[in-house]
C-alpha cells in the first residue's frame, strides 16, 4: 500500500508527541463573558476546540488520535479501510487543532492527506460524498444544479446581466453556494462593486472551485476542476470573491498542487470595501433597523485560520531560527482586521455595538459546514453551529454576521433549527439590504485611518 500522500508530512507526523493541547481553545481574554468565562479557578477560560471530538469522544475523533492514525498509515501498520475512512470523515477540516498546536503541525494537511491516501487505496467514498462528486461531474457543481442557471441570480437584474462576459481586467468568482443558494450574497457583492466602479466580469462557464473534494481526499477529481477553472480565470488581472471556501481554494490549494501561485491576483470583497472605507471613498450610513442593535461576527475559517495558519507555515519553511521567529506569529493579524473595519464603521455610524465573540480570530470556533461534514454529517454540522451561536447569546449579540455564503448557511439553519433567536447576515449582505453604502466624490480618510491614509516621505 502506497502512502505517497503522506510522505510530504512525515516529519510533521513524527513532530507530534500527543501531549493533547490540540484538544482545548482559548479565549485569550479569560474575563470575558461567555462560555468558559474567568471565575478564578485555575482552568476557566479553557474550551475544547475539536468539533469532532466533541461530538463523538473517542480519542480517534480528537486531533491527537488522528496523528497516530496517520503514522499507523505511514508506517504500513494500518491498511486503508471503511473503519479508518468512518473516523476520519468526521472531521470539518477547520484547522482549530493546528493553531493550538505547540509544534505547528499541519494537521489539516495531515487529514487531507489521509483521506487521499484512503481514495487511492480504492476505499469508496461516504454515500453523500459519492453523489455531491457525481454532481459536479455532471453539472459542475456539488448541488445538483442546472449548470447554465449558473448565473440567472444575475440575469434576473437589470443591473447586473451586463456583467456577464464583460470584457474586464477582473472578474467575479460567484463559488457554487452564491450561485445556487445564497444568491443574496452574490447578488449583493457584484451590487457594492459596480457602484465602486470596479469593473469586472461574471462568468457563465466558472465551475465548482474544487474545495469539497480536495477536503474528501479525491484530489484528481479537484485538480480537474482546478484546471477548468485556470482556463478561464487566467486572462484576468485580478479575481474577487464573496466565499471564504473558493478563496481559500484558489490561493492555497491551486498553489499547492500547480507548484506556483495563480497567474492573478485574489482577493476577497470585503478587503476592497474595507479599503474604501480607511480611504474614505465609502461613508457608512444609518439604517433605523440596526439603530442600537448589539452584532457580533463569526470568522469563517477559510478566510482567517486557514490564512493564518499558511502564513504561519511559510514562517516555519523559511526559518532559521525558530525560537526567534515564532515571536512573529502574533503580528499575523492584518488580515482578521478586515471584516472589523467594515463592522466599527456600521457600529459607530448606527450607535450599534459591535461585540467579539468568547472565541474569535485564530481562536475562533467552526461553524460545523466544511471539510464535507455538511453533506454527510447534517445534523452534527448543525449541532456544532448551534454551539457557536451560543456564544452569540452569551455576549448579548442580537445580529451574528459572517463572511462566507457557507458559514452563512450553516449559522442561519441552525438558528432556525434549535431557534436561537438571532438575525444572520453576511456583511456585505447586510450593507446591501439596509442600503449602508454611501459613495464619496471627495474622499476624506475617517480620523481613526488618516494619519496611516498619508503618504509615506
Amino acid at each position: 500500500m502506497s502512502a505517497k500522500r503522506l510522505e510530504p508530512f512525515k516529519q510533521d507526523i513524527y513532530r507530534c508527541i500527543h501531549c493533547k493541547a490540540c484538544k482545548f481553545s482559548y479565549s485569550g481574554s479569560p474575563e470575558k463573558s461567555g462560555p468558559g468565562e474567568y471565575k478564578g479557578v485555575l482552568y476557566e477560560g479553557m474550551l475544547n476546540s475539536c468539533p469532532s471530538g466533541i461530538e463523538f469522544g473517542w480519542e480517534g475523533y480528537w486531533n491527537s488520535g488522528r496523528m497516530w492514525i496517520a503514522r499507523g498509515l505511514l508506517d504500513g501498520t494500518l491498511k486503508p479501510s471503511e473503519a479508518v475512512r468512518d473516523v476520519l470523515m468526521p472531521c470539518i477540516t477547520c484547522g482549530n487543532c493546528s493553531t493550538q498546536c505547540e509544534n505547528w503541525i499541519d494537521t489539516v494537511g495531515i487529514i487531507e492527506a489521509m483521506r487521499a491516501t484512503l481514495v487511492d487505496a480504492g476505499i469508496p467514498l461516504l454515500d453523500r460524498h459519492a453523489l455531491i462528486k457525481q454532481f459536479a461531474t455532471d453539472l459542475n457543481n456539488p448541488y445538483g444544479r442546472d449548470k447554465d442557471k449558473r448565473t440567472d441570480w444575475a440575469k434576473n437584474d437589470p443591473d447586473l446581466k451586463t456583467q456577464i462576459g464583460k470584457e474586464a481586467d477582473e472578474a467575479y468568482f460567484i463559488g457554487c453556494t452564491a450561485a445556487y443558494n445564497q444568491t443574496n450574497i452574490a447578488s449583493a457583492t457584484t451590487r457594492i462593486l459596480k457602484s465602486l466602479g470596479i469593473n469586472f466580469a461574471i462568468r457563465e462557464d466558472e465551475v465548482c472551485c474544487g474545495s469539497p473534494f480536495f477536503r474528501i481526499g479525491e484530489v484528481d477529481f479537484a485538480k480537474g476542476l482546478m484546471k477548468k477553472n485556470l482556463e478561464v480565470f487566467s486572462k484576468y488581472k485580478r479575481v474577487i470573491f464573496s466565499c471564504a471556501g473558493c478563496y481559500r481554494t484558489l490561493t492555497l490549494d491551486y498553489k499547492k498542487h500547480t507548484g506556483k501561485p495563480v497567474p492573478f491576483e485574489t482577493i476577497h470583497a470585503m478587503e476592497i470595501v474595507a479599503n474604501a472605507i480607511k480611504s474614505g471613498k465609502i461613508k457608512i450610513k444609518a439604517h433605523p433597523d440596526l439603530k442600537g442593535k448589539t452584532f457580533t461576527y463569526h470568522d469563517p475559517c477559510h478566510t482567517g485560520r486557514h490564512m493564518f495558519l499558511e502564513e504561519k507555515q511559510e514562517l516555519m519553511r523559511g526559518s532559521k531560527n525558530m525560537f526567534l521567529d515564532s515571536r512573529k506569529v502574533k503580528q499575523i493579524h492584518e488580515l482578521f482586521d478586515i471584516p472589523r473595519v467594515i463592522l466599527n464603521a456600521i457600529a459607530k455610524a448606527n450607535g450599534a455595538k459591535f461585540v467579539e465573540l468568547y472565541r474569535n480570530m485564530e481562536e475562533s470556533f467552526c461553524c460545523g459546514a466544511g471539510g464535507g461534514v455538511r453533506a454527510q454529517y447534517p445534523d452534527f454540522s448543525l449541532k456544532t453551529s448551534s454551539l457557536r451561536l451560543d456564544e452569540a447569546e452569551a455576549v448579548g449579540a442580537e445580529i451574528v454576521t459572517t463572511e462566507c455564503p457557507f458559514c452563512w448557511r450553516n449559522l442561519y439553519d441552525a438558528n432556525e433549527k434549535y431557534q436561537h433567536p438571532l438575525k444572520v447576515y453576511g456583511i456585505l449582505e447586510m450593507l446591501d439590504k439596509f442600503n449602508l453604502v454611501e459613495i464619496q466624490a471627495n474622499p476624506v480618510p475617517p480620523p481613526e485611518y488618516a494619519e496611516k491614509a498619508k503618504p509615506k516621505k
